[in-house]
């Protein structure tokens, strides 16, 4: 091959002695060239080849499809088969005739046939006038290190640094292994110049290949890696050598700065390592959690799962097939599973079934979701969950849980049943003794039926409490939305209170804001049930100062209205220790406070459900044996309403109801009695049946303006005999009203009172100026 052209006509003007000297050099480059992978060539100032290597000829022809000969030009060849742009090609060298070395990384080649990566370094050549007339290039393929690169993004900086950076050392030393050249841009890393190695032992310099050098210099060719210290940086080279042609017992070879790729593949066996690791990790994890991952390749239609999804599936397959992959399933379920995939790449919607196995006892969970690029469904990626011990815990829990409500409901029934047997005779016991107390009794009677009026009324609070107590804990609490004047009904749970404030010598107080709103909406019922039950225990445990019920408007937002309640007492004061205790159900804040003050330990425990079910909490500031304040705030909605009463109750004062026939169906004959002397007192007409069949009876013979039905009673209950009574052709029996009397605690009982058609319903034992108020309200509606 032709390597340089015109040699022989070199003159240095200096003799022979400096045309051997530099004919030597020319014949160790002319090894070097030979030797290397690497693309060497050179061109004059018009970009004709004056020099080049056989490797760089090779990389023409396969890239170009040319067979190279000197005086070429390369700008005409760099241009065919998807060479380099042909102006930037020329920039390029022309940088370089201005005497500027140029680095740059390009790709060259047919991209159908070959296309490869080269690095190459552009250095200016001058004549001996020192101008520039041509240029040299040194180009390394670099395509295999372009790859390493592009699978391993992370790397990239290092794999970067490697290509776009490739110095050589090129050297010669003597028979004694002396050198006596080094060239090259290798040697400014280590903080030298050329021949700046010269004089130096090259099996001192590297005496980790001691021996192999010793062989090179034994006519052997041989390549090492050697590394050296630089201000504390390890720099790694790759060593090629061989025996000069020239000269006998002498060796040439070329280093390599491979630092960057030795670090970059020390990364990589890093990463590889921690890989390893982590697929190890998510092996170990997927086995304890249960969990398999798995991938469906929507252009190629195949299936990719995690070591555990192979094993609990029972397909071993590295790659399968959705069929094959989903015939674990049962066949519903993996038509399914088929389905769910196929929305995820229509629709791109995710998917998550519950699935059984179609051979084994196993309930499994799949979730699959859509990965789009551009648009476009590519992948379903998902993972599926061995669930089989999660629904059998839940089917046990649902048959614990069907037990439990099976209980829940006896026990409600329990205490619904008893709440009808007590509240029988305790309707009878308060029912006469609002009789009595209305009959002038004598003074020394008076005490008596006061005692008896306060005992009886203790003992339905007390089964109030624990029935109420039983309908918290079973969620049963409905809260009314209905309107209420909040002044009258603090006036009148002060004088429900009074009596036992006097006989104590108490000063009881209630202030009420001058900026609260008179007319709410909300349930009176219940705030009533909180504020008694507060009043009530500040008056049991306070023997001698006060109570006040202080209502302030915290504030007002559109219509809502939010008002803060306390209740302070003077009295025995809670132990800092107990203030959380005391809420706890049937709890006193001391051992005696039962035997002491009576009670069950209910009232705050409920007291504390309702205002918690109402969104609030209550608060308790306390000091012993000084009192105590219970507050908390209650959100209600606004009406427009300014005064007046809503919901009120009636004066004590009844006004007569003659003029109405009312048929009372009650088959306890205690009371029919108690009842009928209440609305005897009221002038009112009053029939009577024992059962829903003489009801239905009655009912269709007579005209009545109102029905009194009990629920519970022998042959036909009063939710049939009122559904009957419905049923009636003519308008008077839809519209005749019907008040359900009912001792049941149950609380659906408005509910079912409602969808048997009945209109309303009042609790026993009866409340005089409850019962009169419904019947009132009712017959109202029929003048």
């Amino acid at each position: 091959m032709e390597y340089l052209k015109g040699i022989n006509q070199v003159n240095t003007g200096d003799g022979n002695k400096d045309r051997e000297m530099l004919l030597g050099e020319i014949a160790i480059l002319q090894t070097v060239l030979e030797s290397t992978s690497a693309s060497i060539f050179a061109f004059d100032k018009n970009f004709n080849y004056i020099a080049f290597n056989q490797s760089h000829q090779q990389t023409v022809k396969m890239g170009r499809g040319v067979d190279l000969k000197i005086g070429d030009n390369y700008l005409e060849i760099a241009k065919l088969n998807g060479g380099m742009d042909g102006e930037k090609t020329a920039e390029i060298f022309r940088r370089v005739m201005t005497g500027e070395t140029v680095e740059l990384i390009e790709e060259f080649g047919d991209p159908e046939l070959y296309r490869a990566s080269f690095s190459m370094i552009c250095n200016p050549m001058y004549d001996k006038e020192g101008l520039v007339n041509g240029m040299t290039v040194f180009c390394q393929d670099i395509s295999e290190r372009v790859q390493l690169q592009k699978e391993f993004e992370e790397k990239s900086r290092l794999l970067n640094g490697v290509l776009e950076n490739l110095p050589v050392i090129i050297y010669e030393t003597d028979a004694a292994g002396i050198f006596t050249r080094s060239i090259g841009s290798g040697l400014k890393a280590l903080g030298l110049q050329d021949n700046g190695l010269v004089g130096q032992n090259s099996i001192e310099v590297f005496s980790s290949a001691a021996d192999m050098l010793c062989n090179g210099l034994c006519g052997k060719h041989g390549q090492f890696i050697s590394t050296f210290e630089v201000d504390g940086r390890k720099l790694v080279y790759q060593n090629n050598f061989f025996p000069s042609p020239e000269q006998e017992s002498c060796l040439i070879g070329f280093a390599l700065d491979i630092t960057q790729q030795e670090m970059a593949e020390e990364e990589l066996r890093k990463a590889q390592d921690e890989l390893e690791r982590t697929v190890d990790l998510l092996d170990t994890s997927q086995r304890i959690s249960k969990a398999g991952g798995w991938e469906y390749e929507v252009s190629t239609g195949a299936v990719y799962r995690t070591r555990f999804l192979k094993l609990l599936s029972g397909v071993p397959d590295e790659i399968t097939t959705l069929e094959k992959a989903v015939s674990f399933y049962r066949e519903v379920d993996a038509e399914a599973i088929k389905e769910g995939i196929r929305n995820a790449i229509k629709f791109q919607k995710s998917y998550n079934l519950e699935l059984r196995a179609a051979r084994e006892d196993k309930w499994l969970r799949s979730i699959g979701i859509p990965i789009v690029k551009d648009g476009k469904t590519v992948k379903v990626m998902g993972a599926v969950l061995d669930i089989s011990d999660r629904k059998l815990a839940e089917i046990e829990l649902l048959k614990a849980k069907e037990i439990a409500e099976d209980a829940a409901m006896a026990k409600q029934q329990f205490l619904s049943n008893m709440s009808h047997e007590i509240r029988t005779p305790m309707n009878a016991v308060i029912g006469m003794t609002h009789l009595l107390l209305q009959e002038d009794p004598k003074p020394e009677q008076l005490e008596n039926l006061n005692i008896l009026k306060f005992s009886s009324e203790s003992l339905l609070s007390l089964i109030n409490d624990i029935l109420d107590y039983s309908k918290i804990e079973l969620g049963k609490i409905v809260f009314e939305d209905i309107e209420f004047n909040l002044i009258e009904l603090v006036n009148r749970i002060k004088q429900a209170h009074n009596l036992q404030a006097e006989g104590k010598g108490l000063i009881f107080k209630v202030k009420i804001d001058s900026e609260l709103p008179s007319v709410l909406v909300g349930d009176p019922v219940r705030l009533t049930q909180i504020l008694n039950n507060l009043v009530s225990n500040a008056l049991k445990f306070t023997n001698e100062g006060s109570v006040v019920v202080d209502l302030s408007l915290k504030k007002i937002e559109g219509d809502t209205v939010e008002v803060n309640f306390m209740v302070t007492d003077t009295g025995i004061g809670i132990d800092p220790d107990l203030k959380e205790y005391i809420f706890e159900s049937f709890t006193q804040a001391a051992p005696d406070t039962s035997r002491r003050f009576g009670g069950t330990g209910l009232g705050l425990a409920i007291t504390k459900r309702l205002v918690e079910l109402q969104g609030s909490e209550i608060s308790l500031q306390s000091t012993l044996g000084k009192g105590s304040s219970f507050y908390f705030d209650l959100k209600f909605r606004k009406e427009n309403k300014k005064e007046g009463s809503v919901n009120a109750m009636p004066a004590h004062v009844f006004a007569s109801l003659g003029g109405y026939k009312v048929l009372l169906v009650e088959d306890n004959e205690i009371n029919t009695i108690v009842a009928s002397k209440f609305m005897r007192r009221w002038d009112l007409d009053i029939d009577y049946a024992a059962d829903g069949i003489e009801a239905l009876e009655k009912v269709t013979e007579n005209e009545y303006d109102l029905v009194l039905m009990d629920l519970q009673m022998p042959r036909m209950d009063g939710y049939a005999a009122s559904r009957a009574i419905r049923d009636l052709p003519g308008k008077r029996f839809k519209e005749l009203p019907i008040i359900a009397l009912t001792a049941s605690v149950l609380a659906e009982i408005n509910r079912k009172v409602l969808d048997a058609g009945m209109n309303d319903y009042i609790s026993k034992p009866f409340n005089p100026t409850e019962l009169y108020t419904k019947i009132a309200q009712y017959l109202s509606w029929r003048s």
